[in-house]
């Protein structure tokens, strides 16, 4: 395994927090590297530079002496020289016999000196028609020019020092390196700090978590007064939290809840089995009468299992619908047609049914009905009525369930349609007992198909549920034809 690889294995196992805080210092390395390359490149231009130019400088004086020479030769005066020269930069003249004639600092190593500590590679910031020179820690930079009179050359050295900018240079670094170093443990120390701070409400997140059991889901992460991501995050979470416990809430109170009305039907037809068993079968019409109770609360517990297994599909989107355009009217008509066949305790009756379509699922539209229908009969004392209606408004259709039965109370209405909840009352009947699961699944219906319930109910005088359906466009009737 390579150094690279083994360097990401090591990383990798680093906190988040450490993570940060060795990003944060790369690139506050990286900065302070920008910066001090930059800083170091235009000092070093300008310590090259003044040097490069006074020396250029002095040259050109030099010239123009020389050019005044060729005119007045007698008049020439050596603390001319001087005088031409820039402050630092020295002259040394020597003729062709290697004698210097011309020294303006006798202090000044000599030209052997220089030349034997000449720098093969001069730095990149140096003038390439310049030497350089380096003898003991000093820097030494030299130029040349000649000068011929009367068949004679003299050649011109030009000397500048710059080790005192050097000196000043090499103290700038220590103090850049020390200030590098202290900025680096800063930034260590601000990056540690600002991701500890940063990483706060994850780590609560993560104990939170942590502590979240299936029986304890009372924990919330504590939100913060910015509106920044992190807190945004913690309000996503507590909200996801307020739905999965309510979730889970519903479950246990659905599990409880049919737990308890399976277990009414089972103890039921326990109970008489054992009656079987102890007495027998001699009695012909006892026998009979046990087996008609047991027969009747399997169906019970057949029709609620239905019930179950039809919401479990809806709790879990699996419940398909076979939507297409249906008459109305024959539904409503047929439904009555079977509804006053099978009930001889009331009175049934069909006011109004205009024909009409929709578009909706034909069999849980049925059983939606029926629902209703069903509800009426079970909460209407023996003698009562039973009244349908169907209007059309508009686009729409409005289909009310009257019975004259019980009613509902006003601080029960809002819970008609949870599941499992029943309105008991001392005027029904034995079998008027459900298990308060019909209306749930019509409102699943209604919803499905975009249908408003709306209920109107007087305690002692009745209840009406209006069905308000939306009634198919007449440009889709003739797909009616193809079934």
């Amino acid at each position: 395994m390579s150094i690279i690889n083994r360097l990401k294995g090591l990383v990798n196992n680093f906190e988040i927090s450490t993570k940060i805080t060795l990003g944060y210092a790369a690139c506050f390395v990286i900065l302070l590297a920008v910066i001090n390359f930059v800083m170091w490149l235009g000092v070093m231009t300008a310590l090259y530079s003044p040097a490069e130019k006074t020396i250029r400088f002095s040259m050109n004086n030099i010239q123009k002496i020389f050019n005044e020479l060729e005119a007045n030769y007698n008049n020439y005066d050596p603390e001319d020289f001087d005088g031409a020269l820039v402050t630092g930069v020295v002259l040394r003249v020597v003729d062709e016999r290697g004698e210097v004639f011309i020294d303006t600092d006798k202090k000044y190593p000599s030209i052997e000196m220089f030349y034997a500590g000449l720098l093969e590679d001069p730095p990149i910031f140096s003038d390439r028609e310049f030497e350089i020179a380096r003898i003991g820690s000093a820097l030494f930079y030299c130029a040349k020019m000649n000068y011929t009179h009367e068949g004679e050359t003299a050649t011109l050295y030009f000397f500048r020092t710059i080790t005192s900018e050097l000196k000043v240079l090499d103290e700038l670094a220590k103090k850049l390196i020390a200030l590098d170093i202290l900025g680096i443990i800063a930034a260590l120390f601000v990056g540690r700090m600002v991701s500890r701070r940063v990483l706060t409400p994850i780590k609560i997140m993560n104990d939170l978590a942590r502590e979240i059991a299936f029986e304890k889901m009372g924990g919330r992460i504590p939100l913060g007064t910015a509106d920044d991501e992190l807190n945004q995050l913690a309000k996503t979470l507590n909200e996801m939290l307020d739905r999965l416990q309510g979730g889970i809430s519903k479950q246990q109170k659905f599990v409880s809840d049919a737990s308890h009305e399976l277990r009414t039907p089972a103890a039921v037809i326990k109970g008489y089995i054992e009656y079987i068993e102890r007495y027998g079968t001699d009695d012909e019409a006892t026998l009979k009468q046990n087996l008609q109770v047991i027969g009747s609360e399997a169906q019970n517990m057949q029709a609620l299992l239905e019930n179950l297994l039809f919401l479990s599909r809806t709790d879990q989107h699996r419940q398909k619908l076979n939507k297409k355009i249906l008459d109305l009217d024959d539904i409503v008509g047929d439904v009555m047609s079977k509804m006053r066949t099978v009930v001889k305790t009331h009175t049934v009756e069909l006011v109004g049914n205009p024909p009409v379509k929709i578009f909706g699922d034909e069999t849980t539209i049925r059983q939606m009905i029926r629902i209703f229908l069903d509800n009426a009969v079970k909460y209407t004392p023996e003698g009562g009525s039973i009244t349908v209606n169907s209007t059309v408004v508009g686009d729409k259709i409005l289909l009310s369930i009257s019975d004259s039965g019980i009613g509902i109370a006003p601080e029960n209405l809002e819970k008609i349609f949870d599941r499992f909840f029943r309105i008991d009352s001392e005027n029904l009947v034995s079998e008027a007992n459900g298990s308060g699961l019909g209306l749930s699944i019509a409102k699943w219906i209604a919803d499905s198909h975009d249908i408003k319930i709306s209920v109107d109910s007087t305690l002692g005088k009745g209840t009406t549920f209006t069905l308000t359906i939306p009634a198919e466009k007449i440009s889709r009737a003739p797909i009616d034809n193809l079934h």
